[in-house]
């Protein structure tokens, strides 16, 4: 009988668990035609069933079922496989990895133990073998944090959103803007930071507490009205649903609440609702979506003494689907719905987005040791308004049509660090020249993960 696998080839579901793990996702195996596997996977249990104590026939029919995603089919076919001969560390291997792709993680680590014990494991199977350990540690302990610090500068050709040209309407009859009004261009030192905790509720049906919290501040270099602070946070359970037809499959109904600053004025401050699903339909395909409802109180200041009238409650909805081409190269779906209510119609809008965009992982062969990603997306954006604005146009109701593209590249500079850079266009197209305008902003940082 020949030898089960060599360690150099242990893949049947190495690359399956650390798929599971955060930044692995585009390292899966892309699956074989369904048809043909569906054959193979039935050849093989027949093969197997008329000879149970052959170890070839179990180890390929737990290859198929591990690409089927029958996870628990493979481990019993690898576990009869122990019964028949325990000295064999390669399927004890398999074994821990299914067992963490399942979240056995208690059994997992057994399993993975005793490969890193054995005498004759190669280096590279160690340092895996290791990853999965700490990886286990981590999803053990109750309560996790984790997060990101990113921190840099920004340059943009309109940092007040202000109109292209001076010309524009007052009480609908033209009228000319002072240049001061008009775009500004301007530099800023910006900074966030968000922290995220995981708290295990060790429930039977692996439900989770998830807490995030960002915050965000930018300090123009003229523009000081634009000056600017954020704080966000939220926190609801996280639960599987559709266990039965979906695997992995979760929901998340949470609170939200954010404040916004402006030149040190409190500007906007919002408490609300949500709920997030995510639907991983298949191996290289996943949608993510969420649904809010916020109540929005804006204040009032000297520079915005009008802030008021944009009170209202936001009702938003967010699908965003990804596919996985291949190893290297991801595809996004975005759609946005978006209503605005207000305390003046004029404020009262609607928003459609449809977007989509590419990632792709570049290696940087002879130049530097880890790989780039690049990604490419645009988004076209329908604002509706409710009703006319009469110091702009009491006959016409405002429209408008916008381009979002952006060009994000990110460079891995260590384990924990990475170095991003952005390039991103607007360009808004309105039936009122005051609301006209396009702006371009470049923006380098560095990003720590914690």
């Amino acid at each position: 009988m020949r030898r089960i696998a060599p360690w150099a080839l242990v893949v049947l579901s190495l690359t399956v668990g650390l798929a599971s793990i955060p930044g692995a996702a585009l390292a899966q195996a892309v699956p074989q035609d369904s048809a043909a596997l569906e054959e193979a996977y039935n050849k093989a249990f027949q093969d197997l069933f008329g000879d149970p104590g052959n170890l070839d026939k179990s180890f390929r029919f737990a290859e198929l079922a591990v690409q089927k995603g029958n996870y628990e089919a493979a481990i019993t076919s690898l576990e009869r496989m122990l019964l028949v001969n325990p000295d064999l560390p390669r399927v004890r291997l398999e074994l821990g990895v299914l067992y963490f792709r399942i979240g056995s993680y208690q059994i997992s680590r057994t399993y993975l133990q005793r490969v890193k014990e054995s005498p004759d494991v190669p280096p590279e199977v160690q340092a895996r073998v290791q990853t999965f350990l700490e990886e286990i540690d981590k999803r053990l302990t109750r309560s996790v944090f984790s997060g990101t610090v990113f921190t840099g500068g920004r340059y943009t050709t309109n940092a007040n959103a202000g109109p292209t040209s001076t010309s524009v309407l007052a009480g609908g009859v033209p009228a000319n803007l002072g240049d001061q009004f008009t775009r500004q261009s301007d530099y800023n030192l910006f900074g966030t930071v968000t922290v995220d905790h995981k708290y295990d509720l060790q429930t039977q049906r692996q439900e989770f507490v998830e807490s995030s919290g960002t915050v965000y501040a930018s300090e123009q270099r003229d523009e000081k009205q634009l000056d600017i602070m954020l704080g966000e946070i939220n926190t609801g359970v996280r639960f599987p649903i559709l266990m039965d037809a979906l695997e992995g499959a979760t929901m998340k109904p949470y609170l939200v609440g954010s404040s916004i600053f402006l030149q040190d004025g409190r500007y906007l401050t919002t408490h609300g609702l949500g709920i997030n699903v995510t639907l991983p339909w298949h191996k290289r395909l996943s949608t993510n979506g969420t649904v809010e409802l916020r109540e929005e109180k804006f204040r009032n200041d000297s520079n915005r003494p009008t802030a008021s009238q944009q009170s209202g409650e936001e009702a938003s909805l967010r699908l965003t689907t990804s596919y996985l081409l291949d190893e290297r190269t991801q595809l996004l779906g975005q759609l946005g719905i978006l209503n605005q209510d207000a305390q003046t119609r004029f404020n009262a809008y609607g928003e459609k987005m449809i977007g989509g965009g590419v990632a792709r992982i570049i290696p940087l062969d002879g130049i530097w040791e880890k790989p780039v990603t690049v990604a490419l997306t645009g988004q076209r954006v329908i604002s509706d308004y409710r009703g006319p604005n009469t110091a702009v146009d009491p006959n016409n109701t405002r429209f408008d049509k916008e381009w979002r593209l952006s060009m994000i590249g990110s460079l891995p500079l260590g384990e924990d660090w990475t170095a991003i850079a952005n390039v991103q266009r607007n360009i808004v197209d309105s039936n009122q020249p005051n609301f006209q305008y396009n702006a371009t902003s470049v923006s380098v940082g560095l990003q720590y993960q914690f």
